[in-house]
This record gives structure tokens, sequence and C-alpha cells, in this order.
């Protein structure tokens, strides 16, 4: 009987021990790039609206943006998480931008050759 009560803490001791902390929650879908978007950049105050459309599939998209300005080419698109960075093409100058997302919204900052703002964008 003296050995039962002793074992007793012994095996609560070791059933402690063996459970570990939950697992963490499951992370974001991976992001899925491909759609239309509402976009809005933010240059000094003044804002420009465009449409944004990407196609393709990993390691291959591509893309278009359309404005007030014209329709220009979206290359360079890189996934990292829900985070994505590409570049807009334009006559002018090479925009370069990067954005996260959360769900169907995302928001950023854009640089066009040492001028820059913000940028959000909502899928269609």
């Amino acid at each position: 009987m003296r050995r039962m009560i002793a074992l007793v803490p012994l095996v609560v001791f070791a059933i402690a021990c063996s459970s570990g902390p939950p697992p963490p929650p499951p992370g974001p879908p991976p992001l899925d790039p491909v759609g239309t978007f509402d976009c809005y950049f933010d240059v000094d105050g003044m804002g420009i609206e465009a449409t944004m459309t990407i196609t393709g599939e990993e390691d291959a998209y591509a893309g278009s943006i359309s404005s007030e300005m014209g329709t220009m080419p979206v290359t360079d698109i890189v996934i990292d998480g829900q985070a994505m960075s590409f570049v807009i093409d334009s006559p002018d100058m090479t925009v370069f931008v990067a954005v996260v997302f959360e769900g169907a919204d995302f928001s950023g900052e854009f640089d066009a050759g040492g001028q820059g703002g913000f940028v959000t964008g909502k899928r269609r």
C-alpha cells in the first residue's frame, strides 16, 4: 500500500510533464493574388483611383493597372506570406509597390523614383 501511495505523485507528475502547450492556431490561407482590385494611390495628398487585375499562377503572375493615366503592366509580382510586392512599368518611371493583405483588403507603400506615397486596395 505504501508503494502505491508513493507511485501516485510520480504518475501525476509524469502525466503533467507529458502534455505540452496547445498547438498554435492555424495561420491565414496562402495568399492568392489573382483577381481584380479597386486601388487608391495617395501621392502628396492627391488621390489616384485605379483598377488592378492580376492573372496567372504561382511563380508566373502578371497583370495590369488602369487609371486616368492609362493602362500599365504590373510585373515582378512576389508573394511572401500575406505580403505582395510588384512593379508598375509606366512610360515615365518605374513604380515599386509593397502591400500587405488583410482578408480582401490590402495597404502599403510605393516608391516612384524618390517620390512615394501610400496605396490601399480592395478585391472586387
